[in-house]
């Protein structure tokens, strides 16, 4: 009997949600914390999008985000993934920007005799093994990973283990930006979890001259790394590294873009279309996403984010 493989993603990862649906890619979920209520974050693009047309955009509004615990963790696999294949590759975000990768390495290794019996009790002959694997990137960047995982999965026919092989030697080739909109979310909501990309000061001659930063994660470091006047300079700035990209050689076949808010406001912009235009001349495949719940907390609505392997 041939083995069965699953891919999983935490809800950070943008990918694009036909995708997920296609290749029957499983979400595990991260809560979001608002001063009224906590919802689970299941990457759903409707339900997603009208987060951030009536709750986001307030700027008195608090929201934070929670991975599940190992526990909760635990029980997610046990219900989900136990049944559903023989073998999982679980990918998450940067480890050192959330506690998911520990987590769900904490959940398998306490829990393997438990998710052994019940395969016992369903008749599974074959064993369950889970493989975590720690993307080092974000969001966009998650996308581009879990992308090639589908790939080598479903042309290759390789198992996770030899995934992760691979991937492990080309994950510090992606890279992945994001173009905030508004200042306001990187300072005050970004800032609580530690991140310094924009100080106060930067937070008030940005607002003021409309300087935007641009947000790098590579290998495994996230920082500021080049700075722009106004929205569409910096998404003119982003296609061009990517275009740059292209032409010297991608090392996985793919270019991850999400937004945070109806994706028609992103596709309507002249840059969007001529660089759609460039991808399409050289048939490189794209993949468009309603920006996670996690991300756009952090950098607020109407943030972009592109990611690519160089």
């Amino acid at each position: 009997m041939p083995i069965s493989v699953c891919i999983a993603v935490d809800s950070a990862c943008d990918l694009a949600a036909s995708i997920m649906r296609i290749n029957a890619v499983e979400i595990l979920p991260i809560s979001v914390k608002t001063q009224n209520k906590t919802f689970v974050d299941v990457r759903d693009p409707i339900l997603t999008t009208e987060f951030y047309k009536n709750d986001l955009a307030d700027k008195n509004f608090d929201a934070q985000t929670r991975p599940y615990t190992a526990a909760e963790m635990s029980t997610r696999i046990e219900q989900e993934l136990v049944l559903k294949a023989d073998e999982v590759l679980v990918m998450t975000i940067n480890s050192a920007r959330s506690e998911i990768f520990q987590n769900v390495r904490d959940a398998v290794f306490v829990s393997k005799p438990k998710f052994r019996k019940i395969r016992q009790q369903s008749d599974k002959s074959t064993s369950f093994k889970i493989e975590v694997f720690d993307t080092g990137t974000m969001f966009t960047g998650q996308a581009i990973l879990a992308y090639e995982a589908i790939r080598l999965v479903k042309q290759e026919r390789l198992r996770p283990a030899q995934i992760v092989t691979k991937l492990e030697a080309i994950k510090d080739r992606v890279r992945a930006y994001v173009l905030p909109k508004d200042l306001f979310f990187l300072k005050n909501r970004a800032s609580k979890k530690g991140d310094k990309s924009v100080s106060w000061f930067s937070y008030q001659v940005g607002t003021l001259l409309n300087v935007k930063p641009i947000i790098e994660c590579y290998k495994g470091e996230t920082a500021a790394s080049d700075k722009v006047m106004g929205f569409e300079k910096g998404l003119e700035k982003l296609f061009d590294k990517a275009r740059a990209a292209v032409r010297t050689g991608l090392t996985i076949n793919v270019i991850s873009k999400s937004y945070a808010g109806n994706l028609k406001d992103i596709k309507d912009t002249r840059q969007y279309s001529d660089f759609k235009e460039f991808l399409a001349n050289r048939e490189v495949p794209s993949m468009l996403a309603v920006m996670s719940t996690t991300a756009a907390i952090n950098v607020g609505p109407g943030a972009f984010s592109i990611a690519y392997a160089e």
